[in-house]
C-alpha cells in the first residue's frame, strides 16, 4: 500500500504551502519513497 502524508499551511488571502511524502507500507515496515529537501526555498 502506498500512502501520501501532505501537512499544509495556509495564510488567509496570502499564500499557502504544502508538503507531500509518499510512503510504502509493507508486512516488513515502511520506506518513504521521496527525498527531496525540506529546506526553505523562496521562489520570485
Amino acid at each position: 500500500m502506498i500512502f501520501s502524508i501532505e501537512p499544509g499551511v495556509y495564510l488567509t488571502g496570502d499564500f499557502g504551502v504544502r508538503i507531500e511524502d509518499l510512503v510504502l507500507v509493507t508486512e516488513d515496515g515502511c520506506e518513504v519513497l521521496n527525498h527531496y529537501t525540506k529546506e526553505l526555498q523562496v521562489v520570485k
